[in-house]
């Protein structure tokens, strides 16, 4: 899927009130700590926390621990409120469509648990996130799911080869919109046209996209989404949102997380009990308030309601025009120093992914640069710089905010 195909489909979306007027991203690098003090090319795995994120925390911990004083307030009140309809308003979905959840794959778990999938199959392809596709291989041995798994073809996937698939009995299609392994961006829409001409649903991972790319789920057709705010929307990790197209709450989807509150309707607990109500009545959660997981990490919530307002701030167009240049150079410039680009040519995502002929070689270059004091480039742990050696020889760039021509210039001579 090209940039004008992507762009059209999505309808050019942007956070709402962005523009496109220039903004100074030497400032908002500055913003982003980290990013100044290493060369990090990995908000794929974690984006770095921005000082407003660490602020919007802080004010909750110092709310928490000193109560109200010194005008201080409480963001249970105060923003905890908004933050569903900031989302909701990011991905063009309405707020009674938003749930908390634990994680993005706990979305997805909790969806595909409240479906009957029972005599139906689940179509999925090899670059939508490696645990989603366990959890239905884990699906298909202990329940029978049909699982048709889609392999990709030189690191794209053919829509042919889904339409040969999808049949009259397929009830979901689930793929992530931007893949984690090579920022692959599938063409959602066609898929939901494919999925809906055969009565199936479409659920899309898109925690690789939202705050990077323009997402509309109701242009692009979206049944259901789930997104963890870790990533591109400059949070932490902890919890995050589900996305349910509110037609599709009880016709399609069943509640699976059965919450909500009772009244006791006798003495003690009131003075003068009802004698036409039972002892108990009883208050369930109702449509997609019945898919909510627990109560949240509001911490978490109080950085992601800041940074919903900085993401605002600076527009996903601009944030696209800011990294769009940073990949391009990586996919010209890396491949004379041998490294193969697996990401797909025209793809607009910040994710581009490329093949190590020498993966220890690779390493030993970045180790020596650390070393010797001329890089700083962390490649290991959870929490690396760089991605270095996923699938035995991947190399990953994810490019944000805060990366420059600099951070290029100096990948580009650590692995010359």
């Amino acid at each position: 899927m090209n940039r004008r195909d992507f762009l059209a489909g999505a309808g050019a979306l942007a956070a709402a009130g962005a523009t496109d007027a220039p903004l100074d991203f030497s400032a908002v690098r500055e913003n982003f700590p980290r990013a100044v003090k290493e060369t990090y090319f990995n908000a794929a795995a974690q984006h770095p926390l921005g000082l407003h994120a660490v602020r919007g925390m802080q004010r909750y911990m110092d709310f928490m621990s000193q109560g109200w004083t010194g005008g201080l307030h409480d963001f249970w009140e105060e923003g905890f409120l908004q933050v569903k309809s900031m989302f909701a308003k990011l991905i063009n979905a309405k707020p009674t469509e938003i749930v908390f959840t634990g994680s993005t794959t706990i979305g997805e778990n909790t969806l595909l648990n409240g479906m009957d999938l029972q005599g139906g199959n689940v179509v999925t392809n090899d670059l939508h996130y490696g645990e989603s596709i366990s959890g239905y291989l884990t699906r298909q041995k202990l329940m029978g799911l049909d699982v048709r798994i889609v392999k990709h073809r030189d690191w794209d996937i053919d829509l042919r080869d889904v339409e040969r698939v999808v049949d009259r009995n397929t009830k979901l299609i689930a793929v992530s919109l931007v893949s984690f392994v090579n920022g692959h961006l599938e063409d959602v829409k066609k898929l939901s046209d494919l999925a809906h001409a055969h009565g199936a649903c479409l659920y899309t991972d898109i925690i690789q996209g939202c705050g990077a790319i323009p997402i509309d789920v109701k242009a692009m057709g979206i049944d259901m989404a789930s997104c963890a705010m870790y990533k591109w929307l400059m949070g932490e990790h902890g919890f995050g949102f589900l996305y349910a197209r509110e037609a599709l709450i009880g016709p399609v989807l069943h509640g699976t997380l059965l919450e909500g509150h009772p009244d006791y309707n006798y003495a003690p607990w009131v003075k003068d009990p009802k004698p036409s109500e039972p002892d108990f009545v009883n208050h369930p959660s109702h449509g997609v308030a019945s898919l909510e997981c627990g109560t949240p990490s509001v911490i978490t919530y109080a950085a992601q309601y800041e940074s919903f307002h900085y993401i605002e701030r600076l527009g996903i167009p601009n944030i696209r025009n800011h990294v769009r240049p940073l990949v391009n150079r990586l996919r010209k410039e890396l491949p004379p120093r041998g490294y193969t680009c697996i990401t797909p040519p025209g793809t607009e995502t910040p994710i581009i992914t490329f093949i190590s002929h020498n993966i220890e070689a690779t390493k030993n270059k970045i180790r020596e640069a650390n070393r010797t004091g001329r890089a700083k480039i962390s490649i290991t742990g959870p929490n690396s710089a760089l991605t270095v050696g996923r699938f035995g020889n991947h190399v990953r760039f994810s490019v944000s905010v805060y990366n420059n021509d600099h951070d290029v210039d100096k990948i580009l001579e650590v692995l010359s």
